[in-house]
This record gives C-alpha cells, structure tokens and sequence, in this order.
C-alpha cells in the first residue's frame, strides 16, 4: 500500500491529535505500580518505629483491642493489665480504623502483627496509587495522569505513613476510591452511584470526622451542575447513603453514651490550632504543643463555649497577628512538608530505621518531592483556581471540568476547615494525590488552549 497525500495534509500532522497507545500505556503503569509496590513495601520493611503504640496509634490499638475481646468500644487500657477487668466505653475516636485493625488484632501488641498491619497499609497505598492514575485520567491527559500518579508513587509522606497505626492510608484510599467514582458521575448521573458515593463518604467520615462536612457541600455543587430537577435527587440520595453509614455510630453513642458523639477532638481541634505559628507567647520549646506550655490549657479547652471565646478574645487583643495566622500561616503550615507534632520532615512518631536514611534510591526520590514540593502547591492551587472557570469555551469538555471541580472542591474544603481549626501538616498527607493531579491541570488547559489556537486556522483539523 502506497502512501496518500492526505497522509501530509495539516491535519494528520497535528500535534495535538490524541494517539492511542495502550501497550506503551500499560507497560508504564505497570512499571509505576512496580516502583510504588517497591518503595512501599521496603519502607514498611525496614522502618523500626521506636513506640509504636504512641499517642492516637495506642487509642487506636486499644479500641481495637476491646472491641475483638470486650465486645465493647473503649480505649481504657486496663483489659492489657488483667482480661477479666471492665473497660468502660467512650466515643472519643470515631470507629472506622479500630474496625479496620480488629481484622489484624488477634491479642495483646506483637511485633509479627503490627509488622502485619503496616505491610497491608503497604499494599493498599499502592493501590491507592493506581487507582489515582484513573482517577486523573477523568481530567488529564495519558501522559499527565501518569506524571500526577507517578508523583503520588514517589511521596515520602504517603509512604512513610504506612509504618504508623495511624488513619492516613486507609483515609487516603478511601477519598481517592471515592472520587474515582465522583468521575462517573457526568456520564452515568445515576441515583445507585449517588447513594453509593454517599455511603463513601460516610465511611470516610468514621475514619477521619473533618470529612463530615463535605456532603453538604458536594450534595451542593451536584445541584449547581445538574440543574435544580436531577441534581436535588443525586444530592438526597448521595446525603441518604451519608447518613445511613452514620447512622449505626450515632445510635450507639445516644444508647450507651446518651449523646450523639463526644466533643474532645473539636474542642482540641479549635484549641490546637489557635496559637499563631504552633508557639505559646513565641516560646520556641513549645512549637508543635502550645497548648502544653499554656498554664489556662483546661479551662480553655474546658468546653466548646470557653474555647471559641478564648479564641475571640485574642482576636480582640491582637487583631493582626490573629488574623495573618488564620488567613495565611495556617494554610501555609497545612501544606507546609516538615510534620509540626511529629519528629520533622515526613515522619510523624520517631524512628530508629529507616531506608530514607541510607537507600540512594529512597534518598533521591524524598530530594526530587522535596525540591518540588512548594511548586507543586502552588500549582495546584491555580489548579483549583482554573477549576472554576467556564473552561469549555478553551475545549474542555464538561466531564473533564466535573471531576476536576470536585477535587478543587475536596481541596479547598479541607484546607478552609483547617483555617478554622489546627492546621498540622499531617492532616494533608492523604490529599497528596489530589494536590499532585490539579498541579499538572494547569498543563491540560495550556494544551487545550493552544490546540484550540492551532485548530482555529485550519478548518481540518481533528
């Protein structure tokens, strides 16, 4: 077969044209989820915590504990001292990772089974990262949704989170698994998904509660997008399966308990998170725990009314410096890369060992993330910003926008939320994923914008 002079017309050499390569597609992820499987699981491996069972890991671990072996949800430790002792029970910490360690916790504390724990952590956080790279494909190109899923696979701190007891990878798998089934949602706006992606969200919520808000604002923006008649019913069925997978909590708490939910970590989250620059009166020894050094910590932190008046009689007092904590240090600290609480850079709890203290390997991809962690963020938020302009007119398709717009929204929402109350850089380690995916957006509107440029003078062009 000859070769046609078509085969030169301006259209066929379009440097924009899409070019479908499954193979050379498959073949990448598959050596990225190689990459991210490797990296994790050596991580999980060879990173010796010093206590493990510190601080929240050893409420979790306790909740856990009591609940395979008292049938009771407590984080009392006397059950460790002598079996036969009654724990009494509390709704300090919402259930969904005790639930999740119950599958692990098959008596007291060992090293085989927290080894267990962290390796599966090991194993979900690389399926988190491939379940983002389709994720990302729903507002990124192939080669940009491989970029933004190969940045997830190289985060030290979605890595290193893995070795903790600690919330961060399963929430991470949980937003990014629900969000992967937000971008259906354009092409199969059905009641089923809605319900089931209200379900998520709750699951997410019993994992981490700063999530319980979000409903009300993603039930909102299906309206804003579907129109009044469909979006009310996606946004009742969405906040239905919200609230059903909540529902069982709740009852629980309002039986044994006879209120709703426990207060303490709204209380602390407002009381953490209002001294300017983590500090006490600028102490540099009480960064990270103010309030430790604060000698009117419990009255303050006594109730939600002395705590939001402390808060408004600072305001009162030093209006400015308040003020430039709230507006701008805290969403700085939030997506800053040093842990505050923790031992500095990605660690949270101190470790004896780790493979980023000697493997070349691990030592090149933390000093790659880390040179281009403030570009990152500041890319993503022109990414979030870019987001909410009416960007069809440049060539990008609605769904494409859909997607893109929730995770925007997802964004914003945890780091307005953390505005308010502490903004501890740990609490943005499971939104790496969505922060990696809207920096690269950018890049897909310029790639929109100058195909739609080079097609506006060639009418055949595809």
């Amino acid at each position: 077969m000859g070769i046609s002079q078509d085969s030169f017309a301006p259209s066929s050499i379009n440097p924009f044209r899409k070019r479908k390569n499954p193979v050379i597609t498959l073949a990448l992820l598959g050596l990225l989820l190689c990459v991210s499987f490797y990296l994790r699981w050596i991580s999980a491996v060879e990173t010796s915590v010093n206590v493990p069972l510190r601080a929240d890991a050893g409420d979790y671990f306790m909740y856990a504990y009591n609940l395979k072996h008292k049938h009771t949800y407590s984080r009392d430790q006397a059950s460790l001292r002598n079996k036969e002792s009654p724990v009494k029970p509390d709704a300090v910490r919402s259930p969904g990772y005790p639930l999740f360690l119950t599958l692990f916790v098959d008596g007291l504390p060992t090293e085989a089974m927290l080894q267990r724990i962290v390796l599966f952590q090991a194993v979900l956080s690389s399926l988190t990262v491939c379940v983002s790279f389709f994720l990302f494909l729903a507002f990124l190109d192939k080669p940009l949704a491989l970029a933004a899923a190969f940045l997830t696979a190289l985060s030290p701190h979605l890595i290193v989170a893995n070795s903790y007891l600690l919330t961060e990878p399963l929430f991470c798998f949980l937003l990014v698994g629900t969000l992967y089934g937000v971008s259906f949602l354009p092409s199969r706006p059905s009641l089923g998904l809605a319900f089931f992606l209200g379900l998520l969200l709750g699951f997410g919520s019993l994992v981490r509660p700063i999530l319980q808000y979000f409903p009300v604002f993603f039930s909102a923006f299906l309206v804003f997008h579907f129109g009044w008649r469909k979006g009310s019913k996606l946004a009742g069925l969405s906040l239905l399966g919200f609230i059903l997978s909540l529902s069982p909590w709740i009852a629980r708490n309002i039986q044994t308990l006879g209120v709703p939910g426990d207060k303490t970590l709204m209380i602390n989250f407002l009381h953490h998170g209002m001294y300017p620059d983590f500090t006490y009166n600028g102490m540099k020894e009480s960064r990270g725990f103010p309030y430790r050094y604060d000698p009117r910590a419990s009255e303050i932190s006594r109730d939600l009314p002395s705590v939001l008046k402390e808060i408004s009689s600072r305001f009162e007092k030093e209006p400015i410096k308040h003020l430039y904590w709230f507006l701008i240090g805290k969403p700085v600290a939030f997506w800053s890369w040093n842990t505050v609480q923790g031992v500095g850079d990605a660690f949270i709890y101190p470790v004896s060992q780790s493979p980023y203290f000697r493997n070349a390997l691990f030592r090149r991809s933390h000093h790659i993330m880390h040179w281009l962690h403030w570009s990152l963020v500041i890319s993503g938020f022109f990414g979030c910003l870019m987001a909410c302009f009416p960007l069809s007119r440049i060539g990008v398709n609605q769904n494409t926008l859909f997607t893109a717009r929730v995770t925007s929204l997802l964004l914003l929402y945890f780091t307005l939320i953390h505005m308010v109350g502490a903004p501890f850089p740990r609490y943005s380690f499971p939104l790496r994923p969505f922060l990696y995916g809207l920096a690269l957006f950018p890049l897909q509107v310029l790639e929109a914008s100058l195909r739609k440029f080079y097609c506006a003078a060639r009418p055949n062009c595809p």
